[in-house]
């Protein structure tokens, strides 16, 4: 790409020509994107400044930048960060992109806390997407957010003291339950909430080339039949929450019957109920724990 000489118009034009070409569906935005990035300016400015010339040396990190995506690098990567909930999130490479499916599953569990003191255990909390938008949204909430990967808690980390929640959120370096053991975590949980893996092993190669070569493979692969981390999480969250308390997960297009029966098979929770994201697709199973045991 040589943008020598260009205008920002001509600039754009350029860069989404070579995304297009690179099969990338959002070529303009993600442009636009790219070079307000360089710019630091908000997106409706390239358009007033339009025929404006690129300064060499602007030139040189636009292209670099169109080139990182060309790679298949993500966007959101590139940029460094995310929105999610309406909050900008910090990524990188060491945690799952956080999607607007999820969203589903945070709208459902604020809705269910509402004003109440709670404490929620976010298992696999990635760039705490989950957990800081819980605390953010429901201020009387302490969160516990665990995750295997100690980089992954750095990020979730800055994520809170960007929101200023960093106070109510525990982050704990945990292969999921393994370091939550003792008094002080058993039946303590008003709701336990995860966006698990959930990708079949085998289908790992066949994702597209933005997830598979870019976005951790331990945040996405769910074992053999991709359903491993729902059996921990059914046979195991009863003894960290309080009667009646809820199980939130986020699942796979095609993966609700299944685990609907897993909770089941476990006679500790209620028969559940299924949340659709906005294209209609089953995407969260929500479970409440048995009143008694």
């Amino acid at each position: 790409m040589q943008t020598k000489g260009m205008s920002l118009m001509e600039a754009l034009a350029a860069g989404q020509r070579l995304l297009r070409a690179a099969g990338v569906e959002s070529a303009r935005l993600e442009c636009e994107l790219l070079l307000c990035s360089v710019l630091k300016c908000e997106r409706h400015h390239l358009y007033l400044m339009g025929s404006e010339s690129l300064d060499t040396e602007k030139q040189k990190q636009f292209e670099a930048l169109i080139n990182r995506r060309l790679t298949g690098e993500p966007v959101q990567y590139i940029l460094g960060r995310r929105e999610f909930m309406g909050l900008e999130f910090y990524v990188d490479k060491s945690v799952l992109i956080p999607r607007f499916e999820t969203e589903v599953m945070v709208e459902y569990v604020i809705d269910a806390i509402g004003r109440r003191k709670a404490r929620i255990l976010d298992l696999g909390t990635g760039s705490g997407a989950i957990s800081v938008s819980l605390a953010v949204y429901l201020p009387d909430t302490h969160i516990v957010a665990v995750d295997i990967s100690r980089e992954a808690l750095e990020s979730a980390k800055k994520n809170a003291n960007r929101h200023g929640v960093v106070g109510r959120i525990d982050f704990i370096e945990s292969d999921m339950f393994e370091r939550l053991e003792g008094d002080a975590f058993w039946f303590s949980f008003d709701a336990v909430v995860s966006n698990p893996p959930y990708i079949r092993s085998g289908d790992i190669k066949g994702l597209m080339r933005e997830v598979r070569d870019f976005e951790p493979i331990s945040a996405l692969d769910g074992g053999a039949d991709g359903l491993d981390f729902y059996r921990e999480i059914a046979g195991k969250a009863f003894r960290f929450l309080k009667p009646g308390g809820l199980v939130a997960v986020e699942m796979g297009y095609d993966q609700s019957a299944s685990v609907r029966e897993i909770f089941r098979g476990t006679g500790k929770y209620d028969e559940g109920r299924i949340l659709k994201d906005l294209s209609g697709i089953d995407r969260v199973a929500v479970f409440y724990k048995h009143d008694k045991e």
